[in-house]
């Protein structure tokens, strides 16, 4: 039954002729999958928000220095998702488990990097931003919790990385429907305390996070090994190194992991910046409120990019370069419009939506969070269209001009922007959210240039000829 199901479900990517519907019917258990994860992130600063506001920025600010560390994942999970694409679309088993199980053995030596360093670097990290004193101790709580859980994370999402690019959505959804329902039970229960469980506030966000996550490898794990579904991977693929296997992953991921690091970073720079602007006491809450709001625009967004570089590399392998290209185009188009359509509704909403988050209504910070939502909401069409048509290259294993198309964007141009607006013109918040929106529109008419060129189809994987 999982070799009909598995044949059946390769046949009707690499040959539906239409390409919106084929691309609707990977996504669309993405888009479910990303808007729980955002769900439950809102859930957690609600959760949060009652201890105040300086918990609200706490937990924001931690998480945006968290992925700086994390966008090493992406670095994994990418190339994971690029070669298992390719050998899937090219019928080869074999290859789609050795690429799964190394992805399983580079994580765990990932990990061994990552804990201590995160450890060791919290507390400067944090101060390098200028937060103070009180957001200072609740994100160092927070920050230590998620540090030791690092493992799990990295599995977890190596797990939906092999799914994904065999082409499977739907699995990964019902395992993340379940951690979704354990995440928001344990941070219940370690956040306020019950059943004996100790309340440890902030620091109770991630601990709950991190019992989901535990549970979630435990299950996605066993089915990788089960052999029930599209790809089997064997045990001695996840502890023998296959070094040529091993390495290509990481040529491939580096750049999308600097890709990440760029944006990342670049997040992490607009707090140092927001925090040092005269609204600076209600943009930097506004900001992570925002950013929240903004996540479910962005993840449908990013979920359409994940069918795109499943298809990319699933047409590649089956040697259909046309059709790898149009598939490119289609779920750009179709991104667009998801990621404007709910950015529009936010901006038409914005002051109940962003009071929510508040315990007690603040007309300041409404104000700079609806102002951030407009001018966002204006670029986001093309922001669609350079994650999408990113993630396309990246699925074929293109991932060198992406990254340099965001570092200059981003990195360069962005931060540059927002202290020239934000700083030495005046413009406050206002000026680095007009940072975010321009080089949002430049990174999206730079990518379409490099799309079109088409060297992102010539890219060799190993194994596969």
């Amino acid at each position: 039954m999982a070799s009909e199901n598995y044949e059946k479900r390769r046949e009707y990517l690499l040959s539906n002729k239409n390409l919106y519907k084929t691309a609707l019917y990977l996504a669309w258990p993405v888009i479910i999958q990303s808007l729980l994860q955002v769900s439950v992130g809102t859930i957690d600063m609600k959760m949060v928000g009652t201890l105040g506001v300086d918990a609200i920025s706490a937990v924001g600010t931690s998480r945006n220095i968290i992925m700086v560390f994390m966008v090493l994942v992406i670095a994994i999970s990418t190339g994971t998702t690029a070669m298992v694409a390719r050998f899937v679309g090219r019928g080869d088993r074999e290859g789609a488990s050795i690429a799964a199980g190394q992805a399983f053995m580079l994580s765990l030596l990932l990990s061994a990097f990552i804990v201590p360093l995160g450890l060791l670097t919290n507390e400067f990290s944090l101060k390098i931003l200028g937060v103070h004193d009180g957001v200072l101790s609740y994100a160092m709580e927070y920050m230590e919790v998620f540090f030791l859980a690092v493992p799990l994370f990295l599995l977890h999402f190596m797990a939906r990385s092999i799914f994904q690019g065999a082409g499977d959505t739907k699995t990964p959804l019902f395992i993340d429907i379940m951690m979704n329902i354990v995440n928001v039970i344990g941070n219940y229960i370690f956040i306020f305390g019950m059943f004996g469980v100790p309340a440890y506030g902030v620091a109770g966000a991630a601990m709950g996070t991190a019992l989901s996550r535990f549970i979630s490898v435990l299950v996605s794990w066993g089915l990788l090994l089960s052999g029930k579904f599209d790809v089997k991977v064997r045990l001695r693929h996840m502890f023998k190194p296959v070094w040529e296997a091993s390495r290509q992953i990481m040529d491939i991921g580096i750049p999308s992991g600097l890709q990440g690091l760029s944006r990342n970073a670049t997040t992490f720079v607009m707090f140092a910046i927001l925090a040092r602007t005269l609204d600076a006491e209600f943009a930097v809450p506004a900001f992570v409120i925002g950013t929240n709001l903004n996540q479910y625009a962005l993840m449908p967004g990013l979920a359409i990019g994940t069918a795109a570089a499943t298809l990319s590399g699933m047409n590649l392998g089956a040697k259909q370069y046309d059709r790898a290209e149009a598939s490119g185009k289609a779920t750009a188009i179709l991104g667009a419009i998801v990621m404007f359509g709910i950015s529009l509704v936010f901006v038409l909403f914005s002051g109940s939506l962003i009071n929510f988050f508040l315990d007690d209504a603040n007309q300041a910070v409404v104000r700079i969070g609806t102002m951030f939502l407009i001018i966002i909401g204006i670029s986001e069409p093309l922001h669609a269209a350079s994650i999408i048509l990113s993630r396309t290259m990246q699925g074929a294993g293109y991932t060198k001009k992406p990254f340099q198309i965001t570092f200059v964007s981003w990195v360069v141009i962005r931060v540059l922007l927002a202290l020239i607006l934000g700083l030495l013109l005046g413009l406050d918040s206002t000026g680095v959210w007009i940072a975010i929106s321009a080089t949002n529109i430049i990174s999206g008419i730079w990518s379409y240039a490099v799309f079109k060129r088409g060297k992102w189809k010539e890219v060799s994987i190993y194994g596969v000829s």
